[in-house]
């Protein structure tokens, strides 16, 4: 093993400006052209998606190519049949990185979830359903990544490997049956607190609160809106904050009630609840801005650690 093999960058960072760019012409196209607008938001989603289980679990510069095209690829909003082969990169990648850890001698904790987005992620969008069963590898992904978010700031048990196939099933459920997501979630959330709360971290208890409370979309309508804002989103910026820029991991707290108007307006004013996600975004990407430059892309770690 050399160091060279090992040696990590920040490959989230191209991946959160394709986001940024996405939800950009997303919410541009929502005025001018909204057929366009859910494939844009889509893709702005998978980028954050990408980024970070690249990031996290495969970042080495060896893996480099593998990452560049699944950038170009996903980047590309003319079918998604392009997002399918982004797809299948991401795959080989993950396959590729395995086989390295495993030949390097380390182990891990399995996170089912976390492993098998890649793979669903292919295989939805190839068939290319509808835009709510592309939510579905997101949900799997962020789901299984924030265990380790929440059993650090709360102290709750994590679950692991078999654990995680309940919650893996009832999503995959949900594909077909939407209402579904709120039971696994009811699930997820139930069951990582089974042990209790050790800690008080008001961003994680307030990410569960309003992840909890996107169920309210079963009785108010728009359930895949009630994800983006309600559950991913959350999630996300939870997760990339406390990876990337954990000094700031507790300011996420003041995001949440943005996103609960984002959604919650949307029922009075749509034009009024268009404001608050750009006004989230934009804080969330001012809360890890010091991973966003050259040293972020270089050496995958904030300039304030050096």
């Amino acid at each position: 093993m050399t160091v060279k093999e090992i040696e990590p960058w920040g490959v989230n960072v191209p991946y959160i400006y394709l986001s940024t760019i996405m939800f950009l012409l997303g919410g541009i196209s929502l005025i001018k052209f909204p057929f366009y607008h859910p494939y844009f938001m889509m893709i702005g989603a998978y980028s954050l998606y990408f980024g970070m289980i690249q990031r996290l679990f495969f970042p080495a510069k060896n893996y480099l190519p593998l990452h560049i095209l699944a950038l170009i690829l996903l980047a590309i909003p003319i079918s998604h049949y392009f997002q399918f082969l982004a797809s299948i990169v991401l795959v080989i990648t993950e396959i590729k990185a395995l086989k390295d850890v495993k030949s390097y001698g380390s182990k891990f904790p399995v996170s089912t979830l976390v492993l098998s987005s890649p793979f669903l992620s292919a295989i939805l969008w190839y068939f290319y359903i509808n835009y709510w069963s592309l939510i579905i590898p997101l949900a799997v992904y962020i789901l299984g990544v924030n265990i380790g978010v929440f059993t650090a700031t709360l102290g709750v048990k994590p679950f692991f490997g078999l654990y995680q196939v309940p919650v893996l099933i009832l999503l995959i459920i949900s594909v077909f049956l939407p209402f579904f997501l709120a039971i696994a979630l009811v699930y997820y959330f139930a069951f990582l607190m089974r042990k209790g709360i050790k800690r008080i971290n008001w961003t994680s208890i307030s990410v569960i609160l309003v992840s909890l409370a996107s169920m309210s979309a079963l009785y108010l309508g728009d359930l895949s809106h009630a994800f983006f804002l309600d559950v991913m989103f959350p999630l996300f910026f939870s997760c990339i904050t406390y990876s990337t820029a954990r000094y700031n991991h507790e300011k996420v707290v003041y995001i949440i009630p943005l996103l609960l108007l984002a959604f919650f307006t949307r029922f009075i004013n749509l034009q009024f609840s268009a404001i608050f996600l750009p006004i989230a975004y934009i804080y969330f990407l001012y809360l890890i801005k010091d991973t966003l430059g050259i040293t972020g892309i270089k050496l995958g770690i904030s300039k304030k650690y050096l």
